[in-house]
């Protein structure tokens, strides 16, 4: 689809995806089709706003060869047929390396391809504008910019943004900022009809970003991939602007992520990132080890990346089974 049509489906809840390994460490492509077909059923069965967002930080594309990227994006958007927009992530550390990767999205039949800040050398504010430039004039599909500052060490200020959403293309934004300051000013600068804003610090963050005007049109969340009910039920009450039923559907999710924390304290981080602006990122350990309890394809996490131990999963399991989602 060209960007506007992107633009007019990119809304409610976008699932990023885990790419499932065997036990061998290799890629599960039959798995990875599985876990597709599964969302594009949740979202077809009720009719519901899904986009699926692949080859991301949580889909460990940084672990993954070029090739191996290419295969596990060429899976999704095959098994999709269409059904629902599907988002490729194509970022790498520069722009031209990143400019072959979009390329091979559009390419292959992406809606949209998530490209993250550069995560090597931080840019200037102008270097940060020419990269989506040159980014967004390469290919014909829509750019979606992933403003995240635990995975590049940079964030993308308001007013920068709202520069960049200017651009043709560049047609979404998945806001990992963890500033309720910047969600507001970006709802108050960036004009609707240019970009298309989206959480992506998932439902807790969405309620609250959501009372900015009712801009923020969905959320990115890791919980969609082996609980989609209990996320749409989130973004729903907020389309009909129920904060306290919002609240009451995030609580179903709560005692994973408490378990969540209690993993995380466990074991030490070596970032230097302030932990305002960090990521926890046991919430990836942890929820390829629920995909594998509800009967999806998680498998293991590759390194440097770290996989709960045996007594963690029974922990787990005990847990899911007390809420109900096994």
């Amino acid at each position: 689809m060209n960007p506007d049509e992107f633009k007019k489906r990119c809304k409610g809840i976008v699932p990023v995806q885990y790419c499932p390994y065997t036990k061998e460490g290799e890629l599960d492509l039959d798995g990875l089709k599985k876990n597709t077909e599964f969302l594009v059923d949740f979202a077809e069965n009720g009719e519901r706003d899904v986009v699926i967002l692949t080859n991301g930080s949580t889909t460990e594309f940084y672990a993954n060869s070029i090739d191996e990227q290419k295969s596990v994006i060429k899976t999704v958007i095959d098994t999709v047929d269409g059904a629902v927009p599907v988002v490729a992530g194509a970022a790498q550390a520069g722009t031209r390396e990143t400019i072959k990767m979009t390329r091979y999205a559009e390419r292959a039949g992406a809606d949209c391809a998530m490209v993250v800040l550069p995560y090597y050398h931080a840019p200037t504010k102008e270097g940060m504008y020419r990269h989506y430039r040159e980014i967004a004039d390469s290919v014909n599909i829509g750019i979606m910019i992933y403003n995240n500052p635990n995975v590049s060490g940079s964030l993308i200020s308001p007013d920068l943004m709202q520069r960049l959403s200017r651009i043709d293309n560049v047609v979404a934004l998945k806001d990992n900022s963890p500033n309720a300051a910047d969600y507001a000013m970006e709802a108050a600068l960036i004009d609707p009809e240019d970009m298309v804003l989206l959480n992506g610090n998932g439902e807790l963050h969405y309620v609250g970003s959501a009372a900015c005007g009712g801009r923020y049109k969905g959320f990115v969340t890791f919980f969609g991939n082996f609980a989609p009910s209990t996320s749409y039920d989130v973004y729903e009450s907020m389309t009909e602007g129920d904060f306290q039923k919002a609240m009451e559907s995030f609580g179903k999710q709560l005692p994973i992520w408490r378990l969540l924390a209690k993993f995380m304290k466990k074991r030490e981080t070596t970032s230097i990132i302030p932990s305002v602006f960090r990521t926890n990122l046991m919430y990836m350990s942890v929820g390829k080890a629920c995909m594998d309890l509800v009967g999806l394809n998680g498998g293991p996490l590759r390194l440097p990346m770290e996989n709960l131990t045996g007594e963690e999963k029974r922990e787990l399991e005990a847990v899911l089974k007390s809420v109900g989602m096994i």
